[in-house]
């Protein structure tokens, strides 16, 4: 990696890339591409857009979001004789430069092997953009060994929050709008779960409840508010396999139809007994050992693997809670009589931008191999993050950030909904609450020399955090979650999307 990293400092100019003659990409494409971009990446935020132009982010978003809306929200895996390791992958939060590094030490995906990534590919990161188009180009040029799941951050709501939109519009300007709407729809589509031969679970938060069953005679509710939630059962694969992948946000006040969706992007397990609302986030679920004991036993499984939680998440709850830390990538939160629960995490040194004053975890990374014959005993390896990095500014606000419940994910998610049916709608800009004076500064970065450009990211990420974070309180008096959210203190709210 560090010869890598040497030869995109020393890099000149590089052509544009376009897909080869027959309009699909190969691995070596997909070789390309990632070295461009980390070539890029060390010349400033105008850099990427003049390398993968705008026409072929849209090509490849447009392909792969038709692949992933054709694939369940439960992908059932079962690898053949010659694909006989699984590599699960955690968060990277736009951590392209060592997203770069893991494969060098890993491995690329290839024929012989599977990746599957566990969700959470922007936000805080400085380089979202370029993760997902990684991922995004190598599901497309194989589809069968690259598995891409669901986390919190793919949808509208923490994309807003977290910097990633600022980050699509200060790379892209005026294309951006479009771009980032594609990347909304591909969101929308991706699965939410992975099952490894029918004893391996893999997701991005949590376990889940599933929603209740129609009563004869009685319309069926609609919205969380409809229901008591106390009645709700724990859960099952089958309820999975029903369950649609839960549009541009997942949201159980805007449409019961997404309690699954919602639950399982953004549940956190529990060292206590029992299940119960995600108080920390203001939206899914806690649960403790005897659950995913039960829902371990219920569907014959002997690992789920989950990600979710980074240092800094889990560092209170350790303290507290006596969750275990997660400083190596990795950590066993519940070991039952059928099985574990693990969570594993994959952005190193994480978050790489810190407020003034704030301690640093420097923690390390892992991802976990699956192997035959027994895939449900994984081994897990370790990895620092790459110094030196290139330098950046963070696309969100270090300092505060806004409130990390589903206030206002109900209007959001319906807006942007919108958006993707009708390219002739407001932008999602508008939706969020940001000016069009403030979407030209984030526009306007990629054409400033460096220095600027540094300037006009913060800018840009200011900007979209002075929008976003007016947005959910302006909201809150006219959402359906309101009065759940009222129980609510702001410091519980404020905990931080992971």
């Amino acid at each position: 990696m560090a010869d890598q990293c040497a030869e995109a400092k020393a890099a000149g100019t590089v052509e544009p890339l376009q897909l080869p003659a027959g309009g699909k990409p190969s691995v070596d494409f997909v070789k390309q591409l990632q070295q461009s971009m980390l070539d890029a990446s060390w010349k400033g935020v105008g850099a990427l857009s003049q390398v993968v132009p705008a026409k072929l982010v849209t090509q490849i978003l447009t392909k792969v979001s038709n692949i992933l809306d054709a694939e369940p929200t439960l992908l059932e895996v079962q690898p053949s004789v010659s694909q006989q390791r699984v590599t699960v992958v955690g968060d990277t939060h736009g951590q392209y430069i060592d997203l770069c590094r893991l494969f060098d030490l890993f491995g690329q995906p290839s024929a012989e092997r599977i990746f599957m990534f566990n969700g959470d590919y922007v936000d805080r990161g400085a380089w979202g953009v370029e993760t997902l188009l990684l991922l995004a180009a190598w599901k497309w040029a194989l589809p069968r060994n690259v598995y891409l799941l669901r986390g919190n951050h793919e949808g509208a709501y923490c994309t807003k929050h977290y910097g990633f939109f600022a980050e699509v519009m200060a790379k892209y300007g005026a294309a951006g709008k479009t771009i980032y709407k594609n990347m909304l729809r591909l969101f929308s589509h991706l699965p939410l779960a992975a099952l490894v031969e029918a004893k391996v679970l893999i997701l991005h938060g949590g376990l889940f409840r599933a929603p209740p069953a129609k009563t004869k005679g009685q319309p069926r509710p609609r919205c969380i508010q409809d229901i008591d939630e106390e009645s709700l059962e724990l859960g099952t694969l089958d309820d999975l396999r029903a369950a649609g992948k839960g549009g541009v946000d997942p949201d159980p006040d805007h449409s019961l139809a997404q309690l699954i969706a919602s639950d399982l992007v953004w549940s956190d397990p529990s060292p206590t007994a029992g299940m119960g609302h995600n108080m920390l986030r203001g939206v899914g679920q806690v649960f403790g050992p005897d659950v995913t004991e039960r829902f371990l036993s219920q569907n014959g499984l002997r690992l789920i693997i989950r990600s979710h939680e980074g240092p800094d998440a889990r560092h209170k709850r350790a303290t507290e809670q006596k969750m275990p830390s997660v400083g190596s990538g990795y950590s066993v939160d519940h070991e039952t009589p059928s099985g574990k629960l693990v969570t594993l995490f994959s952005a190193p040194d994480y978050p790489q931008f810190a407020a003034e004053g704030e301690e640093r975890y420097h923690n390390r990374a892992a991802v976990l191999h699956l192997s035959a014959p027994d895939y449900a005993t994984p081994a897990v390896e370790s990895f620092e993050a790459v110094l030196p990095r290139p330098e950046a500014a963070p696309y969100y606000d270090t300092a505060g950030g806004a409130a990390d419940s589903e206030e206002s994910t109900e209007s959001m998610g319906r807006e942007l909904e919108h958006h993707s049916s009708d390219t002739e709608q407001a932008s999602p800009v508008a939706a969020a609450g940001i000016s069009n004076s403030k979407q030209q500064v984030a526009a306007a970065a990629h054409d400033k020399p460096q220095q600027e450009q540094q300037q006009q990211i913060a800018a840009a990420a200011a900007a979209a955090a002075d929008g976003c974070q007016s947005h959910p309180l302006q909201q809150a008096a006219h959402s359906p979650s309101a009065a759940r959210s009222s129980k609510k203190s702001r410091t519980e709210q404020g905990a931080g999307a992971r």
